[in-house]
């Protein structure tokens, strides 16, 4: 055509449409595919997998995976849930919840542009935030960036777990974010507490700054 291709000369609505209608084809083929691949997923995970009271759905999976309590439900809620063993004073979310911080917690600098960003709720304990800071924090929201992030719609962390939020559920992003998931779940409630940690003075240098005074290694910009 000339003077421009044939999709610069249809409706705007037309090609809205269509995008939608591709979104919800991908959404069912995918819950299709996971009703197909979640018994397999909870062998391969050492879970056990409750078939879904609706035809076509892929169920629940629930058990113990690295010794964390979890629960992934693909139908209604598309939730994986990862349990804390105590409660821990943390909350973390990727989205911004409006809220003063907590009495007996501090803003989360992890002196990582990813993980800052990523988190637009951080706040903990101050053991925890210390923790946080010198984690590597970018590894650990590392997977649920790139490629995944249009499935996901939101991460929680609170005293009551870890809890991923999905647009829809597919058997191979259960199998990458689960484990990550659980590497989370094990900075803010370490399986061995550190000894060492334990005796650190809590007004020592470096951990808890406010980074906006130094992003020199903080990562690429945007």
């Amino acid at each position: 055509m000339p003077g421009g291709s044939l999709l610069s000369a249809l409706p705007i609505g037309l090609l809205m449409f269509a995008g939608s209608a591709a979104v919800l084809l991908r959404r069912k083929w995918t819950t299709q595919r996971a009703a197909l691949d979640f018994p397999a997923l909870a062998a391969s995970l050492g879970l056990q997998h409750t078939p879904s009271r609706h035809a076509g759905g892929a169920g629940v999976l629930s058990g113990s995976y690295q010794g964390r309590p979890v629960r992934i439900e693909a139908d209604e809620q598309k939730l994986l849930k990862v349990r804390f063993h105590g409660a821990p004073r943390v909350d973390l979310r990727s989205y911004q919840h409006a809220i003063g911080v907590p009495f007996d917690m501090v803003t989360v600098y992890s002196r990582d542009r990813d993980f800052d960003r990523f988190f637009r709720t951080r706040h903990a304990a101050e053991q925890i935030a210390r923790r946080i800071a010198r984690s590597q924090p970018g590894r650990l929201v590392a997977a649920f960036e790139g490629p995944r992030a249009r499935v996901l719609q939101s991460l929680t962390i609170t005293s009551d777990g870890i809890a991923l939020r999905f647009e829809y559920i597919s058997a191979e992003a259960v199998r990458e974010l689960l484990p990550a998931c659980v590497a989370l779940a094990d900075v803010i409630e370490p399986k061995e507490p550190d000894a060492a940690e334990e005796l650190r003075a809590p007004d020592e240098p470096g951990d808890l700054d406010d980074p906006t005074e130094d992003l020199s290694s903080a990562g690429p910009a945007d």
